[in-house]
């Protein structure tokens, strides 16, 4: 049972040390509003649309067309 704790303590402080050093970008829509993403967001050229996991871990789609301007947030 001290295995089972000990090995999820490790996975959620990895998880946790990912999301803490991992770049933040911020793409700002044609729209006016903003996304920020945890990574860089990945360009598919045969969709034309950018992937990436945004703050609650969920996964966006944008297509290229939508997106103003992607910035790198400097902490």
């Amino acid at each position: 049972m001290k295995k089972i704790l000990a090995v999820l303590f490790v996975c959620t402080a990895l998880f946790a040390f990912y999301g803490c050093g991992a770049s933040h970008y911020t793409l700002m829509k044609t729209d006016g509003s903003t996304v920020v993403s945890v990574g860089e967001p990945h360009y598919f050229e045969s969709s034309k649309s950018y992937k990436f996991k945004n703050l609650d871990g969920k996964n966006i789609i944008l297509k290229r067309e939508d997106i103003k301007e992607i910035k790198e947030n400097k902490d």
